[in-house]
């Protein structure tokens, strides 16, 4: 009898494992899943710190001598360094500078500043790891040096796997909801000692599943970041990383990373059982799929701080679960000048009362389960629930944040953009410039040329919410403006969005033309969320930016970035230690690098040419001319023709600064400290 009843059971199981992996497409769900979240990582994957990438040879040339521990050893090598680098970067400049104010021969200056190039060729690698170094002297005892991009990309985030979710809900909402569908469900009550069998074998099932397919994951994300960061020296204290700094948890990379498994393991359960608790009870297999979407996405987005699902029992916070090992966090509100808490740690206590109360949930679900299949006419009402309704929701996948449409522009000729004129532009009719001589209420103005009038450019009822940036560019009849609008969750205000808004000045009708979302790093993609911290702190260091037909030019503190109008994707184009002089053409981005050499980068193309016989540290672009101030000739103005290269010679006499303002320069004299204006042949205007 046990031999038959065992070969039943088996049987059973078998039955069942066809019907979902085959019968309901659940195989073919699960190999999409994979096939999908391998391309995700592949495809999106960034690196949280993309600087150490850029320059991973002269980071591992610092790392390797101070991996580990902090010791008093390891300060003395990093002051050493700095100091050299300090002293080396103060020599080359006195030495370029003497060379090109004609103080000193080329074979003195290139025997000078050969070994002083060769200490500075590991310079952004020794700030890379000295950054570190500030972090980790700030708690010794728990912090080591290590390389983090792989760590960081595996523990670092804060974000729900919406493909494993929508897998779940894909395999188990059927495991229960087909019988409904079939209208089986009334006949299999009246089997004798068949009914509560069969829901055993089936619960099982779906939790076997469910828990295979969970440390799967875990095993494959695991997989990539080793391969493709590498996941060294998981002994090191969980505070090694600065996304755990303030953490009270006594842990080690690895175990963090088993703890955190687990607790998704456990979330994953408990999510499968309210999936088939719903299916029981609700009948419906599309009010299921719903109802248990909106348990877990409606606190994941709706709780105004961060660690707030964490104190919910239910499957969501375990199913992140990385917050569990996060300390208290607090932001400057620099409004209020005071700190608010943007993440509150969870404690073991709490914790504690969350798995227990999550548990015994979990196991109310099962029993009543258990009981809604147990024999009994239950031929109330029948589902009359479509399985057609199992599409595939959203796997268009959302790769990109908020961007705007790009509108489109029909001029082909562009005015040329200067970063010195970042405040003003002119068109035929209007002369617009930024008015801030009150800090907290910059206002960008237009004056009308024939009739003087002035005015307000910008229409913003929400001033209180809105601060609008004292940079503008034209092009045309177009003028370009940059805000950012304020949030002001839980008490507390936060940069929102960060918005482009172009003015038609024919009609003075405003239309978005970019929009980027700061204040969140959820995204539906694996792989999306970790860089976003990253590019949402960039656009808070914007200073000025141009555009073009297809994307938009963003100057930050060191760099100048390029973000596509339609997709929102950005990428880094120039990276320079001090930004001086930018200018724009339409095609052309003109730069001076470190060694005050003119840089031509094409947009098109994505490479750049030195503008040979140029020194200079500030140049203006017009039509025709590039103005510079030449380094060679004791700062004295001197214009290079952008068709032939010709140079030619404007002022006799040095400038301190000048400015461009067709058709005329005006300059300041360095001797007397008097404004003069001349024309573009040098000839002086009176």
């Amino acid at each position: 009898m046990l031999g038959v009843k065992g070969g039943e059971g088996v049987s059973l199981w078998i039955y069942e494992m066809k019907k979902m992996f085959f019968h309901q497409k659940g195989l073919l769900f699960i190999v999409l899943y994979f096939v999908l979240s391998i391309a995700a990582m592949i495809l999106f994957d960034k690196p949280v710190n993309p600087d150490i990438e850029r320059n991973r040879s002269p980071y591992s040339f610092y790392l390797d001598q101070v991996r580990g521990p902090y010791s008093e050893t390891t300060e003395r090598f990093l002051a050493d360094e700095a100091r050299k680098i300090s002293e080396a970067k103060v020599a080359l400049q006195k030495a370029t500078d003497d060379y090109y104010d004609g103080n000193m021969e080329e074979n003195e200056f290139l025997a000078v500043s050969g070994p002083l190039e060769n200490i500075l060729q590991n310079e952004k690698g020794f700030k890379l790891i000295y950054d570190q170094y500030t972090y980790i002297r700030e708690n010794p005892g728990n912090r080591y040096f290590l390389y983090t991009n792989g760590w960081d990309g595996l523990l670092s985030h804060d974000k729900l796997d919406f493909l494993f979710l929508l897998l779940l809900l894909l395999l188990v909402a059927p495991v229960f909801g087909f019988e409904f569908d079939s209208k089986m469900d009334a006949l299999l009550l009246t089997v004798k000692q068949g009914a509560r069998r069969h829901a055993m074998c089936k619960i099982g099932l779906a939790l076997l599943t469910v828990a295979v397919l969970c440390l799967s994951t875990a095993g494959l994300r695991y997989a990539f970041y080793q391969l493709k960061y590498g996941l060294g020296n998981g002994d090191y204290p969980l505070q090694s990383l600065s996304y755990f700094g303030t953490s009270a948890k006594s842990s080690t990379l690895f175990e963090a990373f088993l703890w955190i498994t687990a607790g998704k393991l456990f979330g994953s359960l408990c999510f499968a059982m309210l999936i088939l608790f719903a299916s029981v009870c609700l009948k419906k297999y599309a009010i299921t799929l719903f109802s248990c979407t909106a348990v877990i996405l409606l606190p994941y987005y709706g709780l105004p701080l961060e660690s707030s699902k964490y104190f919910l029992p239910g499957p969501l916070g375990f199913m992140v679960s990385t917050g569990f090992f996060r300390g208290n966090e607090y932001k400057r509100n620099p409004f209020k000048d005071q700190m608010d808490v943007v993440f509150r740690e969870v404690s073991f206590t709490a914790w504690s009362i969350v798995f227990a109360v999550t548990l015994c949930l979990s196991v109310a679900m099962f029993i009543v389960i258990l009981i809604r299949r147990t024999n009994e006419w239950n031929v109330g009402k029948r589902s009359y629930g479509r399985r057609g309704f199992r599409l595939m929701l959203v796997l268009g996948l959302a790769a990109s944040g908020l961007s705007g449409c790009a509108s489109p522009d029909t001029n082909g000729q562009r005015d040329v953009y200067n970063y010195s004129s970042r405040q003003s532009f002119e068109n035929e009719r209007y002369r617009f410039y930024t008015d801030d001589t009150d800090p907290e209420n910059i206002r960008i103005m237009f004056e009308d040329k024939k009739t003087g009038e002035k005015g307000g450019l910008v229409r913003n009822p929400m001033t209180a919410l809105t601060r609008v940036e004292n940079a503008i560019y034209g092009n045309g009849t177009h003028v370009y403006y940059m805000k950012y609008d304020f949030d002001k969750p839980a008490f507390r205000e936060v940069v929102d969005r960060f918005s482009v808004v172009e003015v038609d000045t024919a009609t003075f009708q405003e239309s978005m033309i970019f929009e980027k979302k700061l204040s969140t790093d959820r995204s539906t993609m694996p792989g999306l969320v970790k860089a976003n911290d990253y590019d949402a702190g960039f656009y808070l260091t914007i200073s000025s930016f141009f555009l073009d037909d297809r994307s938009l030019y963003f100057i930050g503190q060191d760099e100048i970035r390029r973000v596509n109008r339609l997709t929102g994707k950005m990428s880094v184009l120039i990276r320079c230690p001090v930004i001086k002089s930018v200018a724009f053409d339409g095609r052309y981005i003109y730069y001076v690098n470190e060694k005050s050499q003119v840089v031509k980068y094409d947009t098109r193309t994505d490479s750049e040419t030195v503008v040979p016989d140029i020194v200079t540290d500030y140049f203006v672009l017009t039509d025709t001319e590039l103005l510079f101030l030449n380094r060679k000739d004791r700062q004295k103005i001197y214009a290079l023709h952008l068709g032939n290269a010709a140079i030619r010679k404007l002022t006799d006499k040095s400038v301190l600064t000048f400015h461009y303002d067709k058709p005329y320069i005006f300059y300041v004299n360095q001797s007397d400290l008097k404004n003069y204006r001349i024309d573009m042949d040098g000839r002086l205007v009176y």
